[in-house]
């Protein structure tokens, strides 16, 4: 294999990243240019930049992990996702950018009180640093197979590249490179990955085990699991900081609920590619033991054409910094925002710059993208989605502030106690999060008059 091809194809790469993120920088001098791209965004650009977000390291790399060990039926995780957005698109999205405001935590001080909105702030930073800390863990997997050099330094090294090009060029510098990545993840993954892979395992298609193939449920994935997977990723497509950061950056409604709706559909097609994918994984590189079956999809794809695996390898790493550039964004937006109360530039750098080293000590601290996966979504999950959602219809939920503060704090809380116990009694934490949840939004409402 000739490695240097492949590296020298990902160095350019990479290169044209920050080099947009320094001319993206002439147009971020203001406020709204920074933090918002001065809400500027068409149906296109709009598309293309939540595409590149959502599908990051919970589509790819996770969920082709997932099916690698324990079969088709992971796909419900992308499932979710995709589903997620397109019940934004005819619910929610509207309603977000008709607030023109800047944050998720922002709206929430708007449709309940400033408790609330910092809460909602620490739980939104908390979940973004283990959304960041997975797409680091997920780029350093496929750059690993390629570089002979130690693992923690891939770590180091990818976070640094993120951290310069989304620092200096904020929204705009953000916007621009999904656009880019946006084709090359097309391209790559869904036109050329999936079909030239599933091609190549077709002869040995029937040694494959037909439990892994089952679907919707196999032996190794139950109802209730599923439902765990399916909500775990429904519920952060509908309310999500990186999603309304985008959405709040969009030139109007309109545009705002086709966009979502587009990225929805281009999200069903991440991952019937990604599913063929792993299912090639498991035909080509049989075997590997669950702590190294991150690696499969990359070193399946090493059997490729040099250049051809180069292209594609750009193209999942493109799938990562996509993400992480979007969720650093919105992390130092609402460190500036919410958290210290001014938008200021200068502040959501720093912020950025914080936020970014701390994804990558947990990244270093936890080293399994699947517990990381498991821990932000549930967090975020259990705790955000449901007062939210139940803010945005209050004359007809009647929820309060108080229901919906008691909500985070008692959603999140029990989500992550039982997420450290090992999910007692083989329920999910996620699904305990979400009950803890909506009860406080049911039982603190407001009287009828």
């Amino acid at each position: 294999m000739e490695y240097n091809l492949i590296l020298s194809i990902l160095v350019i790469y990479l290169t044209i990243l920050i080099s947009i993120g320094l001319y993206s920088s002439k147009k971020a001098k203001s406020k709204n240019g920074f933090f918002l791209a001065d809400r500027s965004l068409g149906i296109f650009s709009l598309t293309a930049t939540l595409t590149a977000t959502v599908v990051g390291g919970s589509a790819t790399i996770a969920t082709a992990k997932l099916i690698y060990l324990y079969g088709l039926p992971s796909i419900w995780l992308d499932i979710g996702a995709a589903l997620g957005l397109i019940i934004l698109a005819f619910t929610l999205a509207k309603l977000v950018r008709k607030t023109g405001l800047y944050t998720l935590p922002e709206i929430t001080g708007h449709l309940f009180d400033s408790r609330v909105r910092f809460t909602a702030s620490i739980l939104v930073l908390l979940t973004e640093i283990a959304w960041i800390s997975l797409l680091i863990q997920g780029t350093s997997a496929i750059i690993f197979i390629i570089l002979p050099i130690n693992y923690v330094y891939t770590l180091v090294f990818i976070c640094i590249i993120f951290i310069i090009y989304t620092t200096i060029g904020g929204q705009y510098a953000v916007v621009y490179t999904d656009i880019i990545q946006f084709f090359v993840m097309i391209i790559g993954v869904c036109l050329i990955a999936a079909p030239l892979l599933f091609l190549k395992s077709m002869p040995d298609i029937n040694t494959i085990s037909s439990n892994l193939v089952n679907f919707p449920i196999n032996c190794n994935y139950g109802f209730l699991p599923i439902l765990s997977l399916f909500f775990m990723m429904l519920m952060p497509h509908i309310v999500g900081p990186d999603i309304y950061s985008k959405i709040l950056s969009a030139k109007n409604e309109k545009t705002a609920r086709y966009g979502v709706f587009f990225s929805g559909i281009f999200r069903i097609f991440f991952a019937i590619s990604i599913a063929i994918i792993a299912i090639s994984a498991i035909i080509l590189i049989p075997g590997l033991p669950e702590k190294e079956a991150v690696f499969a999809m990359p070193l399946a794809i090493l059997q490729l054409d040099p250049i051809l695996a180069g292209i594609i390898l750009a193209a999942f790493i493109s799938v990562m910094l996509s993400s992480a550039d979007s969720i650093l964004v919105a992390s130092g937006t609402i460190l500036s925002v919410d958290i210290i109360r001014k938008k200021s530039i200068f502040i959501s750098r720093i912020g950025m710059i914080i936020i970014g080293i701390l994804a990558l000590f947990l990244a270093l601290y936890l080293n399994d993208i699947i517990e990381t996966l498991k821990l932000a979504y549930t967090i975020f999950t259990a705790g955000l989605t449901l007062p939210i959602i139940f803010g945005f219809y209050k004359e007809k939920t009647k929820v309060t502030s108080k229901g919906a503060l008691l909500s985070l704090i008692f959603g999140g809380t029990m989500s992550i106690i039982w997420f450290f116990n090992s999910n007692p009694f083989d329920v999910d934490a996620v699904l305990i999060g979400l009950i803890c949840s909506l009860l406080p939004l049911l039982i603190f409402r407001e009287k009828e008059k």
